[in-house]
Protein backbone atom coordinates (compact mmCIF):
# COMPACT_ATOMS: atom_id res chain seq x y z
CA UNK A 1 0.00 0.00 0.00
CA UNK A 2 1.60 3.10 -0.73
CA UNK A 3 1.31 6.45 1.14
CA UNK A 4 -1.53 9.04 0.57
CA UNK A 5 0.03 11.99 -1.14
CA UNK A 6 0.53 15.55 1.00
CA UNK A 7 -1.05 17.41 -2.04
CA UNK A 8 -4.17 16.71 -4.32
CA UNK A 9 -5.51 17.63 -7.60
CA UNK A 10 -7.57 20.84 -6.53
CA UNK A 11 -5.33 21.36 -3.22
CA UNK A 12 -4.11 24.62 -5.45
CA UNK A 13 -7.62 26.03 -5.13
CA UNK A 14 -7.82 26.10 -1.29
CA UNK A 15 -4.28 27.43 -0.71
CA UNK A 16 -5.14 30.55 -3.29
CA UNK A 17 -8.52 31.37 -1.20
CA UNK A 18 -6.58 31.34 2.20
CA UNK A 19 -3.57 33.39 0.67
CA UNK A 20 -6.01 35.98 -0.36
CA UNK A 21 -8.20 36.07 2.00
CA UNK A 22 -4.99 37.05 3.94
CA UNK A 23 -3.80 39.34 2.07
CA UNK A 24 -6.95 40.83 2.07
CA UNK A 25 -7.14 40.52 6.15
CA UNK A 26 -3.47 42.45 6.09
CA UNK A 27 -4.44 45.17 4.02
CA UNK A 28 -7.51 46.02 5.46
CA UNK A 29 -5.85 45.65 9.51
CA UNK A 30 -2.84 47.76 7.94
CA UNK A 31 -4.93 50.25 5.85
CA UNK A 32 -5.67 54.14 6.98
CA UNK A 33 -7.97 55.01 9.86
CA UNK A 34 -10.17 57.20 7.38
CA UNK A 35 -10.47 54.78 4.99
CA UNK A 36 -11.37 51.55 7.35
CA UNK A 37 -14.24 53.28 8.49
CA UNK A 38 -15.51 54.85 6.01
CA UNK A 39 -15.69 51.14 4.10
CA UNK A 40 -16.58 49.21 7.14
CA UNK A 41 -18.94 51.64 8.74
CA UNK A 42 -19.87 54.80 6.84
CA UNK A 43 -20.48 53.40 3.44
CA UNK A 44 -22.67 50.10 4.55
CA UNK A 45 -24.65 52.98 7.44
CA UNK A 46 -25.62 54.82 4.11
CA UNK A 47 -26.52 52.20 2.39
CA UNK A 48 -29.08 50.75 4.96
CA UNK A 49 -30.21 54.06 5.91
CA UNK A 50 -31.40 54.74 2.10
CA UNK A 51 -32.61 50.99 1.93
CA UNK A 52 -34.52 51.02 5.13
CA UNK A 53 -36.37 55.17 3.87
CA UNK A 54 -37.19 53.76 0.94
CA UNK A 55 -38.65 50.45 2.51
CA UNK A 56 -40.82 52.30 5.22
CA UNK A 57 -41.90 56.00 3.97
CA UNK A 58 -43.44 57.29 0.66
CA UNK A 59 -42.02 60.71 -0.76
CA UNK A 60 -43.45 63.42 -1.95
CA UNK A 61 -42.88 66.46 -3.46
CA UNK A 62 -44.70 69.45 -2.54
CA UNK A 63 -45.72 72.28 -4.80
CA UNK A 64 -47.30 75.29 -3.81
CA UNK A 65 -49.67 77.33 -6.37
CA UNK A 66 -50.31 80.82 -4.34
CA UNK A 67 -47.85 82.94 -2.82
CA UNK A 68 -49.99 83.80 -0.43
CA UNK A 69 -50.67 80.51 0.96
CA UNK A 70 -46.49 79.36 1.32
CA UNK A 71 -45.12 79.11 4.77
CA UNK A 72 -43.51 81.72 7.13
CA UNK A 73 -39.89 81.23 6.43
CA UNK A 74 -38.72 84.49 7.47
CA UNK A 75 -37.16 82.62 10.62
CA UNK A 76 -35.24 80.49 8.20
CA UNK A 77 -32.19 82.38 7.31
CA UNK A 78 -30.72 80.02 4.99
CA UNK A 79 -33.53 79.70 2.09
CA UNK A 80 -37.13 79.55 1.47
CA UNK A 81 -39.93 77.74 0.50
CA UNK A 82 -38.86 75.71 -3.15
CA UNK A 83 -41.94 74.36 -4.82
CA UNK A 84 -40.81 70.45 -5.09
CA UNK A 85 -39.61 70.47 -1.70
CA UNK A 86 -39.74 66.58 -0.90
CA UNK A 87 -41.22 65.16 2.30
CA UNK A 88 -41.14 61.89 3.18
CA UNK A 89 -44.37 59.92 5.40
CA UNK A 90 -45.10 56.47 6.70
CA UNK A 91 -48.47 54.68 4.63
CA UNK A 92 -50.35 55.85 8.20
CA UNK A 93 -49.82 59.57 7.26
CA UNK A 94 -53.05 61.99 6.25
CA UNK A 95 -53.65 64.86 4.61
CA UNK A 96 -53.30 66.99 7.66
CA UNK A 97 -49.85 65.83 8.77
CA UNK A 98 -48.86 66.64 5.35
CA UNK A 99 -49.75 70.06 5.65
CA UNK A 100 -48.76 70.80 9.40
CA UNK A 101 -45.25 69.19 8.02
CA UNK A 102 -44.82 72.05 5.05
CA UNK A 103 -46.09 75.08 7.86
CA UNK A 104 -44.33 73.63 10.70
CA UNK A 105 -47.08 73.28 13.27
CA UNK A 106 -50.94 72.80 13.49
CA UNK A 107 -51.60 76.42 13.86
CA UNK A 108 -49.71 78.05 11.44
CA UNK A 109 -51.93 76.33 8.65
CA UNK A 110 -53.81 78.74 6.65
CA UNK A 111 -57.57 77.16 7.05
CA UNK A 112 -58.42 78.09 3.34
CA UNK A 113 -55.68 75.71 2.37
CA UNK A 114 -56.52 72.67 0.21
CA UNK A 115 -54.25 69.98 -1.44
CA UNK A 116 -54.85 67.84 -4.43
CA UNK A 117 -52.85 66.63 -7.77
CA UNK A 118 -54.73 66.52 -11.38
CA UNK A 119 -57.73 68.64 -10.13
CA UNK A 120 -58.93 67.31 -7.60
CA UNK A 121 -59.26 67.74 -4.02
CA UNK A 122 -57.89 65.61 -0.64
CA UNK A 123 -59.56 65.67 2.57
CA UNK A 124 -57.99 66.26 5.27
CA UNK A 125 -58.41 63.24 6.97
CA UNK A 126 -57.66 61.43 3.81
CA UNK A 127 -54.67 58.55 3.88
CA UNK A 128 -52.33 60.55 2.28
CA UNK A 129 -50.55 57.23 0.42
CA UNK A 130 -54.39 55.92 -0.97
CA UNK A 131 -54.90 59.35 -2.04
CA UNK A 132 -52.18 59.88 -4.04
CA UNK A 133 -52.85 56.56 -5.69
CA UNK A 134 -56.17 57.09 -6.60
CA UNK A 135 -56.20 60.74 -7.28
CA UNK A 136 -52.78 61.27 -8.54
CA UNK A 137 -52.14 57.90 -10.61
CA UNK A 138 -49.35 57.07 -8.26
CA UNK A 139 -47.19 60.69 -9.40
CA UNK A 140 -46.58 62.01 -5.76
CA UNK A 141 -46.47 66.03 -7.06
CA UNK A 142 -48.82 67.44 -4.69
CA UNK A 143 -50.49 70.90 -5.17
CA UNK A 144 -51.49 73.31 -2.33
CA UNK A 145 -53.54 75.85 -3.04
CA UNK A 146 -56.23 78.73 -1.30
CA UNK A 147 -59.53 77.55 -1.79
CA UNK A 148 -61.63 80.58 -2.48
CA UNK A 149 -64.26 81.52 0.14
CA UNK A 150 -68.19 81.63 -1.55
CA UNK A 151 -68.48 85.14 -0.07
CA UNK A 152 -65.81 86.29 -2.51
CA UNK A 153 -67.11 84.68 -5.58
CA UNK A 154 -70.90 86.20 -4.93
Amino acid sequence: MSALPKRWAWTFLKEGIKFRAGRLYETFWNSQSNVKYTVVFLYPGALFWVRWRAETQYKYNVFIADKQVEPDTTQNLISSWKNGSVFYFTAMATVKDLKESVYGDASKVPAAVRAGCHGRMMEDADNLALAVRTFCRRDPKIVLWEEESEKALA
